[in-house]
């Protein structure tokens, strides 16, 4: 009985990430956008003086086994004499108990310019090496799933499947606004759309599409008894994306007290749908920050996916020698 329970696990999983065997998968999304700055927009590359690493990991839907397991690791720094900066990221998405796996390696140049004494912009354009794979020895197909007995017998639809994998190229570019106070960014990714499918003769037939993202927000610092005590700082934020014909929102509220942030988000689709809130904990000193979510799911999964948690580690490499006006 668990044996039959996990095969239809998997195949419900495929159902989902593999309509037709093309590969129309959307972007991973994070829950923690702003300390996954580079995900976010590429233009945040190099937005601190010194260099900078972040690491995160992303467990979605774990009562569901191994559904989407997502880790992401990027360095960036300024780079003065480009009067700019670069970074360099890679992102692994497993899906499906194992069976679909994408990654991306992404190399980015940001060009910064200085509007007024108090605005400032970055433009990005961001380079990507993307490789996607199905492991077939993990994958269960309608035709080798007898009621009674479970998997078994040699899938027809592996005649397709000759060689489930291939690599691409993409690019995509983002612009970034910002002061002491506010900040805001537009981004464009996968400009080219890419063709991609796993059928063999059909590779041409899929695409990844283009998506648009928008994201605003501020630094709003509150004061106590006049303003030589500031108590703590609010930090609203947005983000709208659209890829294909999907959309979604993310909006709430960040608050920064002496190290401590705590964070409450809600994310919803156009329709006006929600799908998720998000709670976020986390902890900075001076060189360094961690922070943990935990999307609750208040869709019609609830109940049925242990939601989703994820982890971030930001480092400094270097300490910071002047003050400086940052983007978030």
């Amino acid at each position: 009985m668990v044996r039959i329970r996990n095969t239809y696990r998997v195949f419900i999983l495929l159902s989902f990430m593999l309509p037709g065997l093309h590969a129309v998968t959307q972007d991973v999304i994070f829950s923690q956008f702003y300390f996954n700055p580079l995900y976010l927009n590429p233009a945040f590359a190099g937005s601190r003086s010194v260099p900078r690493l972040a690491l995160q990991y992303r467990n979605q839907w774990p009562s569901l086994g191994n559904a989407y397991k997502t880790t992401f690791a990027s360095i960036d720094f300024p780079v003065p004499k480009l009067q700019g900066g670069m970074g360099f990221s890679i992102v692994n998405d497993m899906q499906a108990e194992g069976s679909y796996q994408s990654l991306g390696i992404n190399a980015i140049y940001a060009t910064f310019i200085r509007i007024d004494r108090e605005f400032h912009m970055h433009g990005a354009i961001q380079a990507t090496i993307g490789h996607q794979s199905l492991h077939l020895s993990k994958l269960v197909f309608p035709d080798q799933v007898d009621p009674v007995y479970g998997k078994h017998g040699i899938s027809s639809e592996l005649v397709y499947l000759a060689d489930p994998r291939f690599t691409y190229i993409d690019f995509s570019s983002g612009v970034l606004f910002y002061s002491q106070k506010f900040f805001g960014g537009l981004v464009a990714r996968h400009l080219g759309e890419p063709a991609q499918s796993f059928n063999t003769g059909q590779e041409g037939s899929g695409k990844l599409y283009r998506k648009y993202t928008v994201h605003l927000g501020a630094r709003l610092p509150v004061f106590l008894y006049g303003h030589h005590r500031k108590k703590f700082d609010l930090s609203p934020q947005f983000i709208m994306q659209y890829q294909q014909h999907l959309g979604q929102l993310n909006y709430g509220m960040l608050a920064y007290f002496k190290g401590l942030t705590a964070g409450t988000w809600f994310r919803q689709n156009l329709g006006l749908r929600y799908d998720a809130v998000i709670l976020m904990v986390g902890f900075a000193r001076e060189r360094w920050q961690i922070s943990y979510s935990h999307d609750i799911v208040v869709s019609g999964l609830w109940g049925d996916t242990g939601g989703t948690g994820e982890i971030s580690l930001v480092f400094l490499l270097k300490p910071i020698t002047r003050k400086q006006i940052i983007p978030f």
